[in-house]
């Protein structure tokens, strides 16, 4: 977790500062660490903050100085706070409500290890977390997916079970086991809202999507908080990137050409989508960019994406395009010729 540039850290405590002080001093999650003495490190934090009216995607740092820091996490909803560092998956996580009080607890500083506290759900996430700790710190999908299973076949009827498929699970490995672990669920398990704390892309109408076909990607986006891009509606270009990649800039000027000279938004969907890690760091970088007209998302999961792996995306600079009918007419790395056969498009 070291590493972390002060300028990150500062970013991230103005963002936290802005969204605390937006509201009411009830709407708001605390979180104190208590770990050993010798732990003087850095934790990156992301969760969905939301009120009645809107919400955000917020990106802090847990900064703990001789094992201890206490904080607070603003939000009126519920939320899931993921305590991240490289990859996809959470090193821990824990459900909250406002008004909840998190305590973190551990012998090291390794999230793995930790035992988090403040409300049922948290606490068996806890549990299981730790008696999973070999399995996550393994990176083996086969043996997450065997850990993750053994608890949905126990707990079928759990909300934690819903939100273990939807965030350890790699369906990229084993299509068949999701489906048939998801058929399990039951009761509280499949309450929507469950569904909606996870935001994945590949979640319809509260429920994961089945189909071979790509019909709609969800998507965390500056501007909004999150928009649905639906497939098969118009022609559509996305593409996916990441800051360091050596072609980023010819991408982007490729793709503000087409908006100066095809700016009816209303006639086709161009979408710029990020994969790094950093969601302050793509923030940054889309002000930097200006582009009009355009849905400028991000994804931190990347590649690892359920949606992202069915729709083949397995680098970036990585571009796809959709006629208006959905049937895909090109996945390369070439903006070139993603360039040109949108426009093919969009003459038709």
């Amino acid at each position: 977790m070291r590493g972390l540039s002060h300028k990150y850290i500062v970013k991230s405590i103005f963002l936290f500062a802005i969204l605390a002080l937006g509201g009411c001093g009830k709407n708001e999650i605390k979180v104190e660490f208590q770990l050993p003495k010798n732990v003087n490190d850095a934790y990156r934090m992301t969760y969905y903050a939301s009120d009645s009216e809107k919400g955000w995607f917020v990106e802090t740092v847990a900064a703990v100085q001789q094992g201890k820091v206490q904080m607070i996490c603003a939000t009126r909803n519920p939320t899931i706070v993921f305590i991240m560092e490289s990859g996809s998956l959470p090193r821990a996580a824990f459900y909250a409500e406002r008004g909840d009080k998190i305590k973190i607890v551990g012998d090291s500083s390794d999230p793995f290890s930790w035992k988090i506290s403040g409300n049922k759900l948290t606490e068996e996430w806890s549990r299981w977390r730790m008696d999973s700790r070999g399995s996550l710190a393994s990176g083996d999908s086969g043996k997450i997916n065997r850990a993750v299973g053994d608890y949905v076949k126990k707990n079928p009827d759990k909300p934690l079970s819903t939100l273990l498929l939807l965030i350890y699970y790699d369906r990229r490995a084993d299509e068949a086991g999701f489906q048939k672990l998801w058929n399990l669920l039951k009761g509280k398990a499949l309450e929507p809202k469950w569904m909606q704390l996870v935001s994945r892309s590949d979640l319809l109408k509260d429920a994961p999507d089945f189909t071979g076909k790509l019909n709609s990607i969800i998507l965390h986006t500056y501007g909004n908080g999150i928009d649905t891009l639906k497939v098969g509606k118009l022609p559509m270009l996305l593409y996916f990137w990441r800051e360091n990649d050596a072609k980023r800039n010819e991408g982007i000027e490729i793709i503000g050409n087409l908006v100066k000279e095809f700016p009816d938004s209303g006639s086709r969907m161009i979408a710029d989508i990020c994969f790094d890690p950093d969601s302050i760091g793509w923030q940054s970088v889309v002000r930097r960019d200006s582009l009009k007209k355009v849905v400028r998302g991000w994804n931190f999961r990347g590649e690892t994406d359920s949606v992202m792996m069915r729709a083949g995306v397995a680098r970036t600079p990585w571009f796809i395009i959709f006629d208006s009918k959905g049937k895909e007419t090109y996945a390369g790395d070439s903006p070139q010729h993603a360039d040109s056969l949108f426009r093919k498009e969009l003459s038709k």
